[in-house]
């Protein structure tokens, strides 16, 4: 019960900062709104499926790309102030912290990400799909995003790392749809992989597929671990 109040503990805490961060805040509604526009802007231009192309685009983009950069700037925001330092020095676990830092990540990727539904009609299944390709996605990106923010000295370091590479897998996957060499590259990306999940039409993942995504989420995780190995959190 104990541990239990402590991550409510820290999650109530990034509810509060991120309201008062506007440009976190907002990074969480950017793709989705700009998917809602596009498929607006498009619909019944280029027929039927247009729409899904946009939001399997835009959805990766959300899932990739958001978490992150906002998980990296969490960790270095608090690093830099020396939050963390006072959580760490109050009994908070680093495990817990990182458990709260993630879940809270997740669960603001995965709210905001439902306003991808209201881009086209989705079917129960297509819905189900949609959110289980997005969830997996936002875990591996967490998981980068706290690598990266673990290895960051401070807020600056973060963003100069997190973007770049936050942009890489985020925008591989609609740069391969218009270069086959890029396509050939991008397909060893999990954000790549995902992309394919969204626009799919079943449920069904090859064991390519698979293989691909559990690979680059090992590679982050042994990541994330030398890192936090290495520089300890409270440092």
């Amino acid at each position: 019960m104990e541990r239990v109040r402590i991550i409510s503990g820290i999650f109530q805490k990034q509810v509060k900062d991120l309201l008062k961060n506007m440009q976190v805040l907002v990074l969480f509604f950017v793709y989705p709104i700009i998917a809602l526009i596009m498929t607006s802007a498009i619909s019944g231009e280029f027929g039927f499926g247009s729409e899904i192309f946009f939001i399997s685009i835009f959805s990766a983009m959300h899932c990739i790309f958001t978490p992150i950069v906002a998980t990296a700037s969490i960790i270095s925001e608090e690093k830099e102030k020396n939050t963390l330092r006072a959580l760490i020095m109050s009994n908070v676990r680093p495990f817990d912290y990182l458990i709260s830092i993630g879940g809270f990540v997740f669960i603001c990727t995965m709210v905001t990400g439902l306003i991808f539904l209201f881009a086209a009609d989705f079917t129960t299944e297509a819905i189900l799909k949609f959110l289980l390709s997005i969830s997996v996605g936002t875990i591996c990106s967490i998981i980068l995003g706290l690598s990266i923010g673990g290895f960051s000295k401070n807020m600056t370091s973060a963003n100069a790392m997190a973007v770049p590479i936050g942009m890489v897998f985020a925008f591989l996957p609609m740069l391969a749809t218009f270069n086959e060499r890029i396509a050939e590259i991008s397909r060893f990306t999990y954000g790549y992989q995902i992309s394919n999940l969204i626009s799919s039409d079943s449920f069904n993942i090859s064991l390519t597929e698979l293989t691909i995504i559990l690979v680059n989420l090992i590679i982050f995780i042994i990541a994330f671990i030398l890192v936090f190995r290495k520089n300890k959190l409270e440092d």
